[in-house]
């Protein structure tokens, strides 16, 4: 048995003109959406409090990072994950929220640029998964936005967007020569994209 690889330009994934149109706009929309929401929680005070003081309730809340955080360990469906954010983000947010900010620029990045999409694209699933497990108990949230993120992350994985006028279409033929000569890294790098 051998073991080519099934990414080449000749088999390369397929859609039709309409659908490349409609990947490349998606993927420029989410993209947009992940810029926009880093504006509130910059570095190096991710929008919180001088104390990182985070919120407690919906009648208790703070401002940027510590606020969602904070009503993330208060609303989590999860109780792992509520004990999590409790115990692990929140006493150490002054240097995890780079964590979260750093994750969400590159996956913006990624999906604005069409960059390694598949891994901004899992990158930006496993972000809404988050969320979604966080957020979405908190009233008067509607828990389908984030419902939507995590289809929309899920679609970008297995139809990777950058494939389609992003970098990616540069990229991928120029690691083609080291994958098929069986280097993993090259091969790593191509499914990424």
């Amino acid at each position: 048995m051998t073991s080519e690889i099934t990414t080449t330009p000749q088999n390369a994934i397929s859609l039709d003109r309409l659908g490349r149109i409609g990947m490349v706009l998606a993927r420029l929309i989410i993209g947009y959406l992940w810029i926009t929401q880093l504006g509130w929680k910059m570095p190096p005070s991710f929008g919180c409090p001088a104390d990182f003081a985070v919120s407690t309730s919906l009648s208790a809340r703070t401002t940027g990072l510590c606020d969602w955080t904070g009503l993330m360990a208060e609303y989590s469906k999860v109780p792992a994950h509520a004990a999590f954010i409790k115990n692990v983000v929140i006493p150490n947010i002054a240097w995890m929220g780079w964590g979260v900010w750093l994750l969400e620029v590159f996956i913006a990045g990624s999906l604005v640029l069409g960059l390694f999409s598949r891994l901004g694209a899992l990158a930006g699933f496993l972000q809404a998964v988050n969320l979604y497990i966080g957020l979405t108990a908190i009233p008067f949230e509607w828990y389908w936005t984030y419902g939507m993120l995590i289809t929309l992350h899920l679609i970008f994985f297995c139809v990777p967007p950058g494939r389609f006028l992003g970098l990616d279409t540069w990229l991928r033929p120029r690691l083609y020569p080291a994958a098929e000569k069986g280097q993993g890294f090259a091969r790593f790098l191509t499914w990424l994209t």
